[in-house]
């Protein structure tokens, strides 16, 4: 089934919105992870930079989804639009996964004085993963059944380590 460009812009701004709703909880996550470094329990608590690090992994991944949609709104000839979308998407969803190990290790070191702001923490890794999944289920949407045809060819160049 051919989808009109209204039906595309319909997905593609379904996962702007979604992503949008995240990145607002990464921003508010990246302070909160900024801050633990000048709380003594934490500063120090392993896991710490690797967390911060995947925080922010997780904004590059936003941009880049938004930077794909805004490239295909502008009318540039992508011939891998497709390709780039899944790519974007499927690349957020992997750098999600790598806050709750890192997060985890960071939570143990919490004290009571602390508690508040891992739980806030927790609370925004939540957010942030089911806005994540939210703008991947439109993806699978939008592509249909060419999502895992799709995926299953851009999965090698995703294991390639970045440098």
């Amino acid at each position: 089934m051919k989808m009109d460009s209204n039906q595309w812009n319909g997905y593609l701004t379904a996962i702007e919105a979604a992503l949008e709703k995240g990145m607002a909880a990464k921003e508010v996550a990246c302070s909160i992870t900024t801050g633990f470094r000048v709380i003594p329990s934490l500063r120090n608590a392993p896991g710490l930079n690797p967390y911060h690090a995947s925080v922010a992994d997780v904004g590059y991944g936003f941009d880049a989804v938004r930077g794909t949609i805004e490239r295909f709104r502008n009318g540039e000839a992508i011939p891998l639009v497709k390709e780039m979308l899944v790519f974007d998407l499927d690349t957020l969803r992997i750098s999600e996964k790598q806050l709750s190990p890192n997060f985890d290790l960071v939570a143990k070191e919490s004290t009571s004085a602390t508690f508040y702001l891992i739980e806030q923490s927790r609370y925004l890794n939540q957010q942030i993963a089911e806005n994540i999944n939210e703008a991947i289920r439109y993806g699978k949407a939008l592509l249909g059944p060419e999502w895992n045809v799709i995926l299953k060819r851009v999965q090698n160049i995703q294991s390639i380590p970045r440098l």
